[in-house]
Formats: structure tokens, sequence, C-alpha cells
């Protein structure tokens, strides 16, 4: 990505130009194969069929995490407060990365142990090109789209995928 101020070439979906430091994030980034004129991306992602999240406390067991996600065929659960005010998500690759690759027993290891605390949001008013930016740049299969503070639902990369191949 050129930078507009100095002309300096970034890496597509850096934040910041590295030679004069101008704030790169509000420009569009192209995402391969997808049009950036689409109205498609202009859509706001309650428009989407976003997906119901599977939630638990922060005392819940991984091993009660891994269930849920088995028997729902979901990649990650949420993790909420009283009030569904969203603190954390577990994902498939924490199971891996964060419980097996350490020894941890999944019946004895609680969520707010292993989760990602604070994960990047999305609001439900928000395009699904910044989604696409966020899930691109960052890696994410899985965001949480929000209503104020409360957990609404999530948007999938199949959700995405989805939409992309439909329009």
């Amino acid at each position: 990505m050129r930078c507009p101020a100095c002309e300096h070439e970034n890496i597509p979906g850096d934040d910041l130009c590295a030679e004069c430091g101008m704030d790169l994030a509000g420009l569009d980034v192209r995402v391969w194969g997808v049009d950036p004129e689409d109205p498609l991306l202009a859509t706001p992602l309650d428009e989407l069929p976003l997906k119901e999240p599977l939630v638990l406390g922060s005392g819940s067991s991984v091993a009660e995490a891994v269930r849920l996600m088995r028997e729902h065929h979901e990649g990650c659960v949420f993790v909420a407060k009283e009030g569904a005010e969203l603190i954390g998500v577990f994902t498939e690759r924490d199971v891996v990365v964060r419980v097996a690759a350490r020894g941890r027993d999944p019946e004895q290891t609680r969520l707010q142990e292993v989760m990602t605390a604070g994960p990047v949001v999305l609001q439900r008013d928000d395009p699904l090109s910044w989604a696409l930016h966020r899930m691109g740049i960052d890696g994410f299969r899985h965001v949480p789209v929000l209503d104020g503070k409360r957990l609404h639902g999530f948007l999938s990369s199949r959700t995405v995928l989805k939409a992309l191949l439909d329009s």
C-alpha cells in the first residue's frame, strides 16, 4: 500500500506508514478478487446472517467449552460477564496452543486462564469492509459483533465467504 503523503510503499494492511508515520488505517485495503466498489462491502454487519454466539462465563472449564464447540460445530466460544458484556474469546487454536501444548488439564483449567481477553470487536452497524479488514489483517476467523457493549452475534469467515460468493 502506497502512502498518499510520502509515496512510501508499505505492507498492505499497515496502520501507519513506515516512512512518515501517517495514519493508513482508514485507507481501503484491496482484498483479492473483491471489487472495492461492490455495494456489499458497505453492508452493515447487522444485515448479514450473523451467527448466534456460544457464551460461557469466565469460570467455566475448558472441557465445558470444548464440549459446547463440538456439540454446535463451532470454532469458538465467547466469554461474557452477567448481562452479556463480552470479556474474552476462546478458540480451537487456544485449545491447542494454550491448553494441550502446555499439558493443562481441560477439566481443571478455567477459561479466564486461557482465553484472549479484550478481543477485537465490531459493532452491528459497521460495514462488511471493516470486518474483512480486521479478519484479513489480524487473521481472525470469528469476530464478535456488539450492540453497544452487549454481544449481539458473531461473523465467521464462512459467512463472509458465502456473502461474497453470493454477490
